[in-house]
């Protein structure tokens, strides 16, 4: 086996790995910027949360509806990448997230407004699955878990740009437009940029060489499926409200949704696609996601909140602190890929640092909800946990994907880290609204964060029964 010492060398793949990190730091901003908008429209009593009760469960809500249409893409758009090409498939997410992201900024009631986040993560659906095939295609078996977590720090590096940046904007911006129209501005600014990686991915990708198609044809495909999911998502979306459900009921309707969905996938690819939808290690991976995305998000769409109540901070300042959670995974997604590679290296069992980092991560959850629980917070101390959480949390993520990744096969991988993430975001689809209801019937974090460890530590005892090859 050849040397994991890095080389110094440029190599066609580096180059790849630098788009495809851009892609995701510029559609991470894009997601991410729904938790800093719903909390600052929450504390200055906007938009739709003017005169809403059970605030937080209905910002849960709108956070909820971008990871059910995120969701339902992310098998269909794994499919379509192994047949048109997964280079046309991560262009045309990422200028859809552009565009959706701008329409954004048009709504005006709180449908259309879930609405659009739904078109956003039914766009931004098709970019997951095809991005890890094309790293597995690409890079070098030895460095395969380093790719993975180097192109996923452009996840945090956008996480922590939305939440850091968008609250300030916001203060800035309503001197200027009021707050009715600050909440907008975010949006504004960052869709453009996102465009431009999308033009600039298009030129260096050269799609239509990979399977010799032009964009068309999975761009029709995607919108086809992508305007089916959406009447589905907001017909049960409707019916719930005119149910008078609230979010928790709501989010429980579009799993079930989500589960019809793969159980129809069981019925009509089960032969076809057998490798990846039979496979007992694979299975396991699937399910053992869920806490991982659910972790996510209850720190990506309330870490802010979470701070500022828990130590009656103002947003602004809170951000500073809650941005340390994405600065952290900057550090975090190498550090998994590094160990998974020399867990490779060495021979050892490669499910081994998924245990020690999941294990780590869920007893450091538990001591912040017991930091928040204790009346007199210390805000240093809630920080360096948040840090350490970031750190140890993005490292199992990424050693999570690049066993998922091994156990694949290659003419299939789209579609493994469709199912993937078709299953996983079922945990960030309940997080926020089940968080934020949890926070409002309880009036604290507490109960949030103690579930988040729960849940961490039902994913280790998943991937303890994964059975994976030493080499």
């Amino acid at each position: 086996m050849r040397s994991l010492r890095p080389s110094k060398r440029f190599e066609s793949y580096h180059g790849v790995w630098a788009w495809l990190f851009l892609a995701w730091t510029v559609c991470y901003i894009d997601r991410s910027l729904t938790g800093p908008v719903v909390s600052w429209m929450i504390q200055n009593q906007v938009g739709f949360f003017a005169e809403a009760p059970m605030e937080h469960a209905l910002g849960g809500i709108i956070g909820s509806m971008f990871f059910a249409g995120y969701m339902l893409t992310q098998y269909p758009a794994g499919y379509l990448g192994d047949r048109y090409g997964r280079r046309w498939m991560v262009v045309i997410s990422t200028a859809w997230a552009a565009v959706m992201t701008f329409a954004s900024t048009f709504a005006r009631s709180l449908t259309a407004f879930v609405a659009l986040r739904v078109l956003t993560g039914l766009g931004e659906g098709a970019y997951y699955s095809n991005d890890r095939a094309i790293i597995d295609e690409v890079t070098p078996r030895e460095k395969k878990g380093l790719a993975m977590g180097v192109v996923f720090v452009g996840l945090a590096l956008g996480l922590t740009i939305a939440t850091v940046s968008a609250p300030w904007i916001m203060d800035t911006a309503a001197a200027y437009v009021g707050d009715e129209a600050a909440w907008t501005v975010p949006f504004l600014l960052f869709s453009p940029i996102t465009l431009l990686v999308s033009l600039g991915m298009r030129r260096a990708f050269k799609p239509k060489a990979e399977k010799g198609v032009s964009g068309w044809r999975p761009l029709f495909s995607l919108l086809l499926i992508a305007f089916v999911f959406l009447a589905s998502i907001m017909s049960v979306f409707q019916m719930t409200l005119w149910l008078g459900w609230g979010g928790i009921e709501q989010s429980a309707a579009i799993v079930l949704l989500a589960l019809v969905l793969v159980y129809i996938i069981y019925v009509k690819m089960g032969k076809e696609s057998a490798p990846v939808l039979r496979d007992r290690g694979l299975v396991l991976m699937y399910i053992s996601a869920i806490p991982i995305l659910y972790t996510l998000w209850f720190f990506g769409y309330w870490a802010m909140l979470v701070v500022s109540e828990s130590t009656e901070m103002g947003l602004t300042g809170s951000a500073m602190y809650a941005g340390l959670f994405g600065i952290a995974s900057i550090i975090g997604y190498p550090l998994g890929g590094r160990m998974y590679d020399r867990a490779l290296e060495k021979g050892r069992g490669r499910k081994v640092p998924y245990l020690v980092l999941c294990g780590s991560v869920a007893i450091l959850v538990l001591i912040m909800a017991w930091i928040i629980s204790s009346g007199e917070i210390d805000v240093l101390g809630l920080a360096a946990v948040l840090f350490a959480i970031g750190v140890l949390f993005s490292a199992m993520q990424t050693v999570h994907m690049t066993i998922t990744s091994d156990l694949a096969p290659k003419g299939m991988m789209g579609q493994a880290f469709g199912m993937w993430n078709l299953v996983a975001e079922m945990g960030a689809l309940m997080s926020p609204v089940l968080s934020g209801a949890l926070r409002d019937w309880t009036g604290s974090w507490f109960a949030p964060t103690l579930l988040t460890s729960a849940l961490l530590l039902t994913s280790l005892v998943l991937v303890a029964f994964v059975r994976v090859p030493r080499s």
